[in-house]
């Protein structure tokens, strides 16, 4: 018996909505611009060290992009590799919890390396549920509603983050560390077992493996050629590159903050409330702009504002706090964009039979995204704040010569 394709595809729809929305519950009690750098802080880590968590949190999944699709992309389904990736970020979560309720009998630095373990692997098996994620995404859902898809998805889950920021900032200023950071990681893991629930109901269309599939050696062989046969992959890496500044900044506007402010449980949850604010907010701005102009249009936003952001912060953090609230405002403008903008378009410069692959040649050639958190923490130390977000802002800049070249299907 025949499945009806327009019942699979709203099926399909909906289950990637209801993860999507826990999984926005999960994010928002482990953020990495503001609860994973406020851990470290408050444990008593370095710029240094704040560093060596972005490149951690951000640098791993860009590299392990490499791996992990390159191995995927000979699977014809992804979905049991999604599910693996989902409950080992489960279980990642769940030890988390118990290392953090355990923090007093642990040295400071024993602590902040056992965090950095944890959650290197947590980002490790992150990555390998993103490949498989964007994959399934791609052949799940037909280009009449992958828009639309986008566009809810963002409304959806920025309510319940909304929702989430509520409730971390009452955790975080109203409990006593480390017990209120165990209790956003117990809740993070019970969240995202939950978010894990929609993809069971997905009905995932295989993807033939042909004779020419690539293995891991010859994704790296092949990238030369394939910057010739899809310039738009070449520019979109590029663009990415530059723009990568932007994400990897974000945390350390959180250590600057700690320089002219104390930096109190109740401040970081004001700061976390802020971006969330900053990301409904945009969602009915980027909403208007993706009918007009499409992903192109809203990347090229998120570079705009990206941009600024490193200069603002510079001339904020000298007033009162109030004006530096508008970093994080504006923080969520930007990864509003990201999340609407990024993936969209990467699915729309590829297609399904290539599409796990050109996500491992993303990975392998986004490197200043994976080491700039480490060369930014260290030279922080030395050259001060000023230099390095001054440079960061010119740097973002710059994506938006690369980002002209991209051809988008209209």
């Amino acid at each position: 018996m025949s499945t009806n394709p327009d019942s699979t595809a709203r099926r399909n729809f909906n289950a990637f909505l209801w993860h999507a929305v826990f999984l926005a519950l999960t994010t928002t009690f482990t953020d990495v611009n503001t609860i994973l750098p406020s851990l470290v802080v408050t444990s008593g880590g370095s710029d240094l060290q704040l560093g060596i968590l972005t490149a951690i949190m951000v640098g791993t999944p860009i590299l392990g992009e490499l791996f992990f699709a390159s191995y995927l992309h000979l699977k014809s389904r992804k979905k049991p590799f999604l599910l693996f990736g989902i409950n080992l970020r489960v279980f990642i979560l769940s030890i988390t919890a118990l290392v953090l309720w355990r923090a007093e009998a642990l040295a400071g630095q024993g602590l902040i390396s056992l965090i950095f373990l944890l959650m290197f692997v947590f980002a490790l098996a992150g990555t390998f549920a993103g490949v498989s994620y964007t994959d399934i995404l791609g052949k799940s859902l037909p280009e009449t509603m992958r828009q639309s898809f986008f566009v809810r998805r963002q409304i959806f889950t920025s309510i319940a983050i909304l929702i989430s920021a509520l409730i971390a900032r009452s955790i975080l200023a109203e409990m006593h560390y480390p017990a209120n950071y165990v209790l956003l990681f117990i809740l993070a893991a019970a969240l995202l077992l939950v978010a894990s629930a929609g993809f069971w109901r997905i009905k995932e269309k295989p993807v033939a493996i042909t004779a020419g599939t690539h293995n891991f050696l010859m994704v790296i062989k092949s990238i030369p050629a394939t910057f010739k046969k899809n310039p738009n992959l070449r520019s979109y890496i590029l663009f990415s590159n530059f723009a990568g500044f932007s994400l990897t900044l974000m945390p350390f506007f959180i250590a600057l903050a700690k320089t002219s402010y104390e930096l109190t449980g109740e401040q970081i949850g004001m700061f976390l409330l802020l971006q969330i604010i900053g990301m409904i907010v945009s969602n009915f701005i980027w909403a208007q702009i993706i009918k007009k102009h499409h992903f192109i249009g809203i990347i090229k936003g998120c570079v705009a504002i990206g941009s600024l952001l490193p200069v603002l912060a510079l001339i904020f953090v000298h007033l009162p706090i109030y004006f530096y609230w508008l970093i994080f405002f504006l923080m969520g403008f930007t990864m509003s964009a990201r999340r609407i903008g990024y993936e969209g378009l990467f699915i729309e410069i590829t297609d399904d039979e290539n599409r796990a692959l050109h996500k491992g040649i993303v990975g392998a050639t986004r490197l200043s995204t994976a080491f700039f958190p480490l060369i930014a923490g260290w030279l922080i130390g030395y050259v001060g704040y000023e230099t390095i977000f001054i440079l960061s802002s010119i740097m973002i800049a710059t994506s938006l010569y690369f980002i002209r070249e991209l051809h988008v299907p209209s």
